[in-house]
């Protein structure tokens, strides 16, 4: 429209150009194209309630997306830290229960490793050597792998049976720590 606008004007203009300096045609050209320039203001004004109106809906849709993230990052957060490795359980009971053996040799390779119903969670068993007796430490460890927390730990020449050992999982008959 802005274009029609100014080849009527010019038209006008040329069926006049005979009276008129050229000087004026030009400054009556730029008059008009400032005109027409002026034009889109008004219509660019239209759109600006627009973006308005779709950034309304867009404001509440980054709070349910914002939303399951925290949920997400608790649940993921308490996991890091008592996520131990088995080796790392090992480790632990066989450094609590080292002193309570002369010439121990741990066999880490024969441990057993038992979640708990309890807590702390895990019940570690490691099979010893001890002045040529069969030996066993046993270790209840919770807490994480930079703060382990060790309920219990036993060294023992005698092996647990499979009945106290299930008691252990379950936390019944728990002695206290040697």
């Amino acid at each position: 429209m802005t274009d029609r606008v100014t080849a009527s004007l010019y038209d006008e203009i040329m069926t006049s150009v005979g009276k008129a300096s050229s000087v004026t045609v030009t400054l009556l050209l730029l008059a008009a194209g400032a005109l027409a320039g002026c034009a889109p203001e008004p219509s660019s004004s239209t759109p600006t309630p627009t973006p308005a109106a779709e950034q309304t809906p867009a404001t509440p849709d980054p709070s349910p997306t914002a939303d399951p993230t925290p949920t997400q990052t608790p649940t993921k957060a308490p996991e890091t830290p008592s996520a131990f490795t088995a080796s790392e359980l090992v480790q632990i009971c066989i450094d609590a229960t080292s002193s309570g053996y002369d010439g121990v040799e741990f066999d880490a390779a024969g441990a057993r490793i038992e979640k708990r119903t309890v807590t702390p969670e895990w019940l570690v068993l490691v099979p010893a050597q001890t002045n040529g007796y069969d030996a066993e430490s046993a270790c209840t460890i919770g807490g994480s792998p930079t703060d382990p927390e060790i309920e219990l730990s036993s060294a023992s020449i005698q092996p647990l049976s499979e009945e106290q050992i299930q008691k252990l999982i379950r936390g019944e008959d728990e002695g206290g720590t040697d």
